[in-house]
């Protein structure tokens, strides 16, 4: 599959970078990565799915990849970041899209719910629990800076305000349950095995919300990059919703 030609479009006076793949006529899927990732995570996701006929964009999130980071704590609110992705659905006059989204992508997810939810045709939410922040997911307190000293992220001196913002907004849940069973959609969340809380958690708001729910194999990372055992649940899902 050749490389997409990255396009832009501003909102706010901030560049948000994605691609557009697959047939024009095909039904929109929106593909929201994880922190510290980029658009490029979901390319073994996107060549099954325009294979089935849908149309992917894949978003480049405020702060990563090829998309503006601005320092201001502001840019990476809630409303914010769901009104980018809007943005994005608006240059390419797409009324409706399914929307997937991972760990932070999830959160996004969940945002969308609250403030764009007549933008949403579904919602696939995979490595998050909706009302469920970083910490309690990973089931130990993390700041920022500990973060900084336990990984090696080698990032550039003035990319760190934009990935601490959108650490620390990741905590900013509350209300998110109630926003994604109020958005009139279908509703999927998947997690890894291994996921020291959110397995368990998301089976249980799964069964208590009337959403689908499955698992597979493994811890966080590889709930996501496991794409052969993931996709077959994802296209199920699509086909039904």
């Amino acid at each position: 599959m050749s490389t997409p030609k990255t396009r832009f479009v501003e909102y706010e006076n901030t560049k948000i970078a994605y691609t557009i793949q697959g047939p024009e006529t095909g039904v929109p899927v929106v593909l929201q990565h994880g922190w510290t990732s980029n658009k490029e995570s979901w390319t073994d996701y996107v060549s099954v799915l325009i294979g089935e006929g849908y149309r992917c964009v894949s978003v480049d999130s405020l702060g990563h990849g090829e998309s503006d980071k601005p320092t201001e704590a502001s840019y990476y609110a809630r409303e914010k970041r769901a009104a980018q992705v809007a943005a994005v659905l608006d240059k390419e006059e797409i009324e409706r899209a399914h929307f997937a989204g991972y760990s932070m992508g999830g959160w996004i997810a969940c945002c969308m719910a609250e403030f764009q939810a007549e933008r949403l045709l579904s919602l696939m939410i995979g490595g998050h629990c909706p009302e469920t922040g970083t910490n309690e997911e990973a089931a130990q307190e993390y700041s920022f800076e500990q973060i900084l000293k336990a990984m090696d992220f080698d990032w550039p001196e003035e990319m760190v305000p934009a990935m601490r913002h959108t650490f620390e907004f990741l905590e900013d849940v509350s209300g998110h349950e109630a926003a994604v069973a109020g958005a009139g959609v279908p509703v999927l969340l998947w997690k890894g095995q291994e996921e020291p809380v959110i397995c368990k958690k998301g089976e249980s708001m799964a069964k208590h919300n009337g959403w689908t729910f499955f698992s597979v194999e493994g811890d966080h990372i590889q709930a996501a990059m496991d794409h052969e055992s993931v996709l077959p649940h994802l296209l199920d899902f699509l086909r039904s919703a």
